[in-house]
């Protein structure tokens, strides 16, 4: 993945988060649905800071990959969380809404460009990514 691609992952999950979500409160489902697609992209985002860290690590770089850490030490965390929101079966609430704004740095900005005209593409993410797992399993 390249830095740019994380950018984009990142982009994604802020505009779900901070636009998104609470438009769609009243539709738990896709809420869901939009929290599969969170901790997917949060994954893959944690999964290339720890790539390109261990690659500064090789190179002796250390301070550079510790920061890196540093800096994107909440994608895990964060996508755990939305995770079991997403598999959960209890209904998406504003209360959960909240916990996920909490956990996503204030430095993060909605994107000058929205990557979802019609949020309701992700429909039916929650299950597909759930029956991923499964046979990985």
């Amino acid at each position: 993945m390249t830095a740019k691609e994380r950018s984009q992952d990142l982009n994604m999950v802020v505009e779900l988060v901070r636009e998104h979500l609470f438009e769609h409160l009243d539709d738990s489902d896709l809420c869901k649905d939009m929290c599969a697609v969170i901790a997917i992209n949060l994954r893959r985002i944690h999964d290339d800071t720890e790539k390109s860290a261990n690659a500064w690590d090789k190179r002796a770089y250390h301070s550079k990959a510790d920061a890196l850490r540093r800096e994107m030490a909440w994608a895990l965390p964060m996508a755990q969380v939305a995770e079991s929101m997403a598999y959960n079966s209890k209904k998406f609430t504003a209360e959960d809404l909240d916990r996920l704004m909490d956990m996503l740095p204030d430095e993060y900005e909605m994107p000058k460009r929205p990557r979802f005209k019609n949020v309701e593409m992700v429909r039916g993410a929650a299950g597909a990514a759930r029956q991923t797992l499964l046979k990985k399993r």
